[in-house]
């Protein structure tokens, strides 16, 4: 008569116990990248200042990175006779702040956003341009500054660019993000890419490397069209608590100088008497 090896019995089920077990995934240090596609009539929003912003055109190459010839900034004035675009923008925004803290604070739940953050969230937009690229130009690896949250959204895309001289490491014209957190090699993607499409748009933190590549073109002229735009987010406790220390930051001064005056009196009335 055969015995029965019990213990592999139990080996088995075992595994497919360990197979099944419910598990938690925490990613604390995670930079995300939202990508998604913008609303039919959004999108025709943003074609229509487009066009307003080339006829109003103002360069603002001189505060970008960018080897790109025609970068017009959308001015605070030209949004204001877009409201709906800024609108989008703005709520886009806050949604990617919820969305970056609740992957950042999934092991700490007193940190996640409750509808109390969620209500009192703010945003304003910083700086908006276009980016009028052709063949050959480019963005070098860099991030933004002065800002929290970051965004690019395509217009339009090249009709005749050529294929990259390499099919294993397509690039010619993608935009890549670069890791800029974990150091791990073995469980981390050090980079990114993607391949810009009208109607697409990207949010991530304005400390997020990334880089544009440049493309070649059977047509010299054949444009690729984004628009970036920088933002700051805040909460209107934080703001709160920030105006009322600039109060006593300036009752402070205020005593300073009435304390400086009144030595500056005692002096002159000594000087008298003499």
């Amino acid at each position: 008569m055969k015995i029965k090896d019990m213990s592999s019995i139990g080996g088995e089920e075992q595994l497919k116990q360990a197979s099944s077990l419910p598990i938690e995934i925490f990613s604390p240090w995670a930079n995300v990248i939202v990508k998604f596609k913008m609303p039919d009539l959004v999108f025709q929003e943003l074609e229509k200042m487009y066009d307003y912003t080339m006829n109003n055109f103002k360069s603002f190459g001189k505060q970008l990175v960018g080897q790109v010839e025609e970068e017009p900034e959308v001015t605070p004035q030209i949004q204001e006779k877009f409201p709906s675009w800024v609108q989008f923008c703005l709520q886009c925004v806050n949604n990617f702040v919820i969305t970056q803290s609740s992957v950042n604070f999934q092991a700490e739940p007193s940190k996640m956003p409750d509808e109390q953050f969620r209500r009192d969230l703010l945003s304003k937009i910083n700086t908006m341009w276009f980016v009028r690229q052709r063949p050959g130009e480019y963005n070098p690896m860099h991030i933004h500054t002065n800002c929290r949250v970051s965004a690019i959204a395509y217009l339009k895309t090249p009709k005749q660019q050529v294929r990259d001289r390499k099919n294993h490491y397509p690039s010619d014209g993608k935009v890549t993000f670069s890791n800029n957190t974990g150091s791990d090699f073995n469980f981390a993607n050090y980079q990114c890419s993607f391949e810009p499409k009208p109607g697409d748009m990207y949010l991530f933190g304005a400390l997020q490397h990334h880089m544009v590549w440049p493309y070649r073109s059977a047509d010299p002229n054949d444009e690729r069209i984004s628009i970036s735009f920088n933002a700051d987010t805040t909460t209107k406790s934080q703001l709160d608590k920030h105006q009322k220390e600039q109060e006593m930051m300036y009752e402070e001064i205020k005593k300073m100088k009435e304390s400086e005056n009144d030595k500056s009196t005692d002096v002159s009335d000594i000087n008298k008497s003499g």
